[in-house]
């Protein structure tokens, strides 16, 4: 539908934040539609963003109401994940760690099994559900398997079949850089 926008990598994209702009999410694109409002916020309508700022006219205050609800999604839908993730990876023995959500430009995310954390980056929020949830079982399982090994690859495998066609789309349409 949208032809070449996935050519360039999401953090390489100039967007000026206008209507007519294309923005993804959850791995469609939808169309963004700048409103004058009071209120700020985001509203998802069809394959319509409606982005409602104060001034229409400050580039800032339209990235920052769109990347606060960026955020807010995040931490709805990567929670739910990494819950799930936990449950498929209960035969490894994992908890729930520290969950961080940052903007990273070189990876998906990323785990430090020594302060039980897990970082995962904002711009998988908008990339497939598939790939988020792929993403926190590979960091959830990272607990146990802190090496890209035979038995980590072992258990990702066992977890979810289909684990390496989730990876190959986030890496051929969802590239960072």
């Amino acid at each position: 539908m949208f032809g070449n926008l996935d050519t360039v990598p999401e953090l390489l994209k100039n967007y000026q934040f206008k209507t007519g702009e294309e923005h993804k999410y959850l791995g469609d694109y939808y169309r963004l539609m700048v409103e004058q409002s009071d209120e700020t916020g985001v509203l998802i309508e069809n394959y319509n963003m409606i982005l409602a700022v104060q001034d229409i006219h400050s580039t800032s205050q339209k990235e920052f109401v769109l990347d606060m609800w960026y955020r807010e999604q995040a931490r709805d839908i990567f929670v739910d994940a990494m819950a799930s993730a936990i449950v498929k990876a209960a035969p490894y023995k994992v908890s729930f760690p520290d969950l961080k959500i940052y903007r990273l430009d070189d990876r998906w995310g990323s785990c430090s099994p020594k302060s039980q954390r897990v970082i995962l980056n904002l711009e998988l929020i908008k990339t497939p559900k598939e790939c988020i949830e792929y993403i926190a079982l590979h960091e959830m399982l990272h607990f146990r398997f802190p090496n890209h090994n035979v038995s980590f690859y072992s258990a990702l495998a066992t977890l979810m079949s289909d684990w390496k066609e989730r990876e190959d789309m986030l890496n051929r349409k969802y590239r960072l850089n």
